[in-house]
């Protein structure tokens, strides 16, 4: 660090470039539109996966609806009632 303040020291312009350089890498990689975009894209990906995951539960509540009306239906009928059998 002491040589970065005695070069400073030495050509003042040495500072303008090392902070011109730092602000062009923020305005490169931190401006509001980058944020907002990736914001954006991200809020996208998660809209997508939690309408892909509700698909996949109303699939499945269909898929047991489907099992029930065509297998358990006909094994409950088959299960003798309480009053039915003899005492």
């Amino acid at each position: 660090m002491a040589d970065f303040f005695d070069r400073c020291k030495q050509d003042p312009d040495h500072w303008v470039k090392i902070s011109g350089a730092g602000l062009q890498r923020i305005y490169e990689k931190y401006t509001w539109k980058i944020y907002s975009e990736r914001l954006m894209t991200l809020a996208g990906v998660y809209g997508f996966w939690k309408y892909v995951s509700k698909l996949e539960r109303r699939e499945t509540r269909r898929y047991l609806e489907m099992f029930y009306i065509l297998k358990f239906r006909e094994l409950a009928k088959t299960v003798p009632l309480a009053i039915d059998q003899p005492q």
